[in-house]
């Protein structure tokens, strides 16, 4: 428990300092440059939710905020294992609902829900099963995983630099193997199925 607090003040620390700076950077730039096409609508850090121990990326926004697309890199430090784990996730993010005003600036997302695909870069990863396996043993990949979750968030708006809106958000996913596992597995429970994320998002 104790460790789970200190990477979450480990990633809420990063999270400010690296916008700041970002911030500050891009103050001091001029106002008539215009952000090129290939730019970000938004910049996201995340911790767990089964991107990474920590992620972080690109959001790009479209329908007017009511679709994003996200382009995240994430790591798992090595701990007990051979090597630390690396991945490449493609990011969907669906809000059907209007945001709530709370007054003060904040908002409220009711609801945003998730589909991922990530990539594994590890050695004991693979994007096919060798010879040594019989054709169709197993049904998936091991170096892709696909993920999904359901979610809410809080946002303020702000005005720092370039920046006009922060948000914090919550969700709760799980991905495909495990929910196989509980498919064929009556007792695993849908509790030993889910994973929680946090993250925090800033909006040009």
């Amino acid at each position: 428990m104790k460790a789970t607090i200190k990477q979450l003040l480990l990633f809420f620390t990063f999270s400010v300092a690296a916008f700041t700076s970002t911030a500050g950077t891009l103050s001091d730039s001029t106002d008539t440059k215009k952000r090129k096409w290939y730019a970000p609508d938004a910049l996201t850090l995340q911790y767990a939710g089964n991107l990474g121990m920590f992620s972080g990326g690109a959001n790009y926004k479209f329908l007017h905020d009511k679709l994003n697309a996200e382009l995240l890199y994430g790591y798992v430090p090595r701990f007990d294992a051979e090597e630390a784990l690396h991945l490449l996730s493609f990011k969907v993010i669906y809000k059907p609902l209007k945001k709530v005003e709370l007054g003060n600036d904040f908002t409220l997302t009711p609801l945003r829900a998730n589909l991922a695909v990530s990539y594994h870069f590890r050695s004991q990863f693979s994007s096919s099963w060798d010879s040594s396996y019989p054709e169709n043993y197993y049904w998936w990949i091991s170096s892709f995983r696909m993920t999904g979750g359901l979610g809410t968030a809080i946002n303020k708006r702000i005005d720092v630099g370039h920046f006009k809106e922060i948000s914090l958000y919550g969700e709760v996913g799980t991905y495909d193997l495990i929910v196989t596992s509980a498919v064929k597995d009556k007792t695993v429970t849908a509790w030993d199925i889910m994973s929680f994320g946090v993250g925090t998002s800033l909006s040009f």
